[in-house]
């Protein structure tokens, strides 16, 4: 504004400094509209001083009016922002505190009422409408949101689609997100163990390694549960299976289940060498007895190995109920009668157990005393039925 001001100002007295330097006689012309007036010089910049200082006012109060709009429109810009944030701060605590169906109702009808919502309002709306199954609404949001393109939109989707199982749009909507994260990394993960894709699954787990989005027990627990759905698939075949074997690190080849999957699927395909060395080496290191029992039932009857395992496992598990009922199944299955009754008997001292005189009642079958066979099964049936009722 001084820099105008200075240079209009130096315009006048040029003006007047020429207009002097032509008329000599120390007066200034005007003529003009079928007037003439003369002025002397000290007049004519008097003049101009006053029309300078009444156009700074001018200028001036443009200025303040000018100003005033801007400081006005600003201060209504911030009031409803204000407002906006209050609000939303309500809808947030609604949402939290699972007032969900109070919550949907506000927010659709701010929405029908507004001009502009926010995108956090927006966002607010869709989840009380998922949450409250109103679908149609919770779409109407997320589809306004869609327009500005944001990774964080298409994240909420995916996780609302994720809560309906519908992981193959949520799928989707995690392919639409511009630059992966934490977040889009873990939600993608969840949709494909949704969608059983296993193979998938495993794929992620590499990128969500980098992203660090879980802990690595978890990466475990995940992992093992994608190689037991590879696992449990009717197509399994043997190099995919030692793949698998490979692939698994120490942990998880240390969890039972692991190990009971792997075996039954190295017994499918008659590789019994593989299945039982894999058993050995896990209870040699951890014990199971459902594993102890499965590695039992699935040893070669022609084989003696497996029962002078078991006996040494009895060694540091004297007093263990189901080593000793797989004992009298190994025994059993190679005839050795006396020995199978035996730890039978010592198994069933220590736990009278539904499994033990359905073993029993096989072993007398076999040896043809029919009528003890007949008793411990009825004994079974009897277990059976407290089992049930208990």
């Amino acid at each position: 504004m001084r820099r105008l001001l200075s240079f209009v100002m130096i315009g006048f007295l040029a003006f007047a400094c020429v207009s002097f330097a032509k008329h000599s006689d120390g007066l200034v012309l005007f003529r003009g509209f079928g007037y003439q007036v003369e002025l002397s010089l000290a007049v004519f910049i008097v003049v101009q001083l006053v029309l300078i200082y009444f156009l700074y006012l001018g200028l001036k109060i443009l200025s303040f009016v000018w100003s005033s709009k801007r400081r006005f429109l600003a201060y209504l810009k911030v009031r409803q922002e204000r407002h906006e944030i209050l609000r939303l701060k309500g809808f947030i605590k609604n949402l939290v505190t699972l007032e969900t169906q109070s919550l949907y109702k506000e927010t659709q009808k701010y929405i029908r009422d507004s001009d502009e919502v926010s995108r956090e309002t927006l966002l607010v709306a869709a989840r009380a409408a998922h949450v409250e199954r109103h679908y149609s609404d919770r779409d109407a949001s997320i589809a306004r949101l869609e327009l500005a393109d944001d990774d964080d939109v298409y994240l909420a989707k995916s996780l609302m689609l994720i809560d309906e199982a519908r992981y193959h749009d949520a799928l989707a909507a995690l392919s639409q997100i511009n630059k992966r994260s934490t977040s889009s990394v873990r939600s993608e993960v969840a949709a494909l163990r949704l969608g059983e894709k296993w193979d998938q699954v495993l794929l992620v787990l590499k990128d969500a390694k980098k992203f660090d989005a879980f802990s690595s027990e978890r990466v475990d627990q995940i992992e093992l549960e994608a190689f037991l759905g590879i696992l449990s698939k009717p197509d399994m075949s043997l190099s995919a299976l030692k793949e698998i074997l490979k692939q698994a690190n120490k942990r998880i080849r240390g969890e039972a289940s692991f190990v009971m999957a792997m075996s039954k699927g190295f017994l499918s395909f008659d590789e019994n060498r593989l299945a039982q060395n894999l058993v050995e080496d896990y209870l040699s290191r951890s014990w199971d007895d459902e594993i102890m029992l499965h590695y039992v039932r699935s040893s070669d009857n022609q084989n003696v190995t497996p029962l002078e395992k078991a006996e040494k496992w009895l060694e540091k598990q004297p007093r263990n109920p189901r080593l000793l009922t797989g004992l009298g199944i190994l025994c059993r299955e190679r005839e050795l009668w006396g020995k199978s009754e035996s730890y039978f008997r010592a198994s069933n001292a220590l736990e009278n157990s539904v499994e033990v005189a359905y073993e029993l009642s096989i072993l007398y079958r076999r040896m043809n005393r029919l009528e003890e066979s007949k008793v411990q099964l009825e004994f079974f049936a009897a277990r059976q039925v407290a089992k049930v009722d208990s």
